[in-house]
């Protein structure tokens, strides 16, 4: 007999989790999207699929730059919450923890949660090595979401993103742009965007290269598809500009950067294009 915690992932992209979740300001209030320098507060819905009580399983929670594939050393801890999950039930867990996101990058941080538990019949490593990919969709206990709001600009508006190669592997991946899709009204209203719809056409344009250009109007900056090469260990920049004219009030249109090695999916970031109001992130 075990327990075993499970932290959903999102679908059809699984870096897009509903049950990781951002409060802004107060850890008591509703849900929204982040703001670049102001304090908010990280949750998580925790399961318990397993036959055992999981008493005290710790939930770690971890900011990162804007990047796809995420692992331990790239990313940064925040803190840590604790509950105790009955078989077959779930659990709220707040890290009371305050996170800062960065002004730098506009408060559009990836965050994960990683659930721990010594009533897991396999657990995971406590603590997780440096390297870890985080990889959610081989862990249950692991969820991501790297969802941001932006504001839908004329002008072209960089992007920047971190590409990371493992300690002890080289690595060549593509990075592929794609427009569209849906959110589930669960999602709309944790961004603060309730009773939002999707977009009757795609209006968005993305580019990506290894340099950030600005101030460009209504054409593509760089292709939708780009190969980048990583030494073991480091990480590299790539740059997608992004722009969008023509979304009506309370429309939205997706847009998804995803980070592939041959066929294997690694990671993605997407992002909610909306009209420009009062909050939308620039």
């Amino acid at each position: 007999m075990s327990a075993h915690l499970s932290i959903r992932d999102g679908s059809p992209d699984w870096w897009t989790s509903e049950s990781i979740w951002v409060v802004p300001n107060d850890p008591l209030g509703a849900p929204g999207s982040p703001i670049a320098g102001k304090p908010a507060y990280l949750k998580a819905l925790v399961e318990n699929t397993g036959d055992s009580p999981a008493n005290g399983a710790r939930v770690d929670f971890y900011w990162a730059n804007p990047a796809m594939q995420i692992v331990i050393g790239v990313a940064n801890f925040i803190g840590s919450a604790f509950v105790d999950v009955d078989p077959g039930a779930n659990q709220e867990a707040l890290c009371l923890v305050p996170w800062i996101p960065s002004i730098v990058n506009g408060g559009h941080e990836c965050v994960l949660a990683v659930a721990h538990s010594p009533a897991e019949a396999s657990p995971l490593p406590d603590p997780l090595p440096t390297g870890f990919d985080f990889a959610p969709p081989a862990h249950d206990e692991i969820a991501q979401r790297n969802l941001s709001v932006l504001a839908a600009s004329m002008r072209a508006t960089p992007r920047s993103l971190t590409i990371t190669a493992p300690p002890r592997a080289d690595k060549t991946v593509r990075i592929t742009a794609k427009i569209g899709g849906t959110l589930s009204e669960t999602l709309l209203v944790q961004l603060g965007l309730k009773g939002f719809r999707p977009a009757a056409k795609e209006v968005a344009q993305v580019g990506l290269g290894r340099e950030a250009i600005c101030g460009q109007r209504d054409r593509l900056v760089g292709e939708r598809e780009i190969e980048i090469h990583v030494p073991r260990g480091t990480s590299v920049g790539v740059f997608a500009s992004i722009h969008a004219t023509g979304l009506a009030n309370n429309e939205y249109q997706l847009v998804h950067l995803v980070e592939r090695s041959e066929n294997r999916v690694l990671g993605g970031i997407s992002y909610v294009m909306v009209p420009p109001h009062e909050g939308a992130a620039t």
